[in-house]
């Protein structure tokens, strides 16, 4: 016969630090979460069409709540494009603590292909396709309860039609998948 073992409180070795404990009818991290714990997981996806224009845009803005003052975020941001001949752009990420993220936010990936006019292109020439950015957002100052903006920027670098994500019998997408992990 299998024995239970019921608890509201777990304690490290010392017994001097809680590191989990029952809140309700969930459990909640106590004040020594192990380094590396995924702390929360939040997906969103939209279907849209966009047209790029030449300055770089947020086209695509979600948001996390901190459940930890000592983590980081992980970001896989996917999306469709439509990039037609001799045409190309690149995108970026920007996170802020409100909402309406902007270029002169926190720069958190911008790591672009360009040409030796700073024109972008990441992505580039003929062809429908997805595109992938995954990061990492190596956060100090922040508090648990502190809300996160992340936004993804693009921008075309010719007057070539760019579609970000693109629409033909059906409309383009985004996704993003954000991780909370504690150092």
């Amino acid at each position: 016969m299998p024995s239970i073992i019921q608890t509201d409180t777990i304690k490290d070795a010392s017994a001097s630090n809680i590191l989990v404990e029952q809140s309700g009818s969930d459990w909640k991290w106590g004040s020594k979460v192990p380094a590396g714990t995924c702390l929360q997981v939040t997906y969103n996806s939209t279907s849209e069409e966009n047209p790029l224009t030449t300055g770089y845009v947020n086209y695509w803005e979600n948001s996390i709540t901190l459940k930890s003052a000592s983590s980081d975020i992980y970001g896989i941001f996917n999306f469709q494009y439509k990039v037609v001949a001799s045409a190309g752009f690149g995108v970026k990420v920007y996170r802020n603590n409100s909402a309406t993220v902007t270029t002169s936010h926190t720069a958190v990936w911008t790591k672009n292909l360009a040409g030796s006019l700073g024109e972008p292109y990441t992505y580039y020439n003929d062809h429908h396709g997805t595109g992938t950015i995954n990061l990492k957002d190596s956060l100090s100052g922040f508090s648990v309860g502190d809300t996160l903006y992340y936004g993804l920027f693009a921008r075309k670098y010719t007057a070539d039609d760019v579609r970000f994500p693109a629409d033909d019998t059906e409309d383009g997408f985004f996704s993003l998948i954000l991780m909370e992990v504690q150092k």
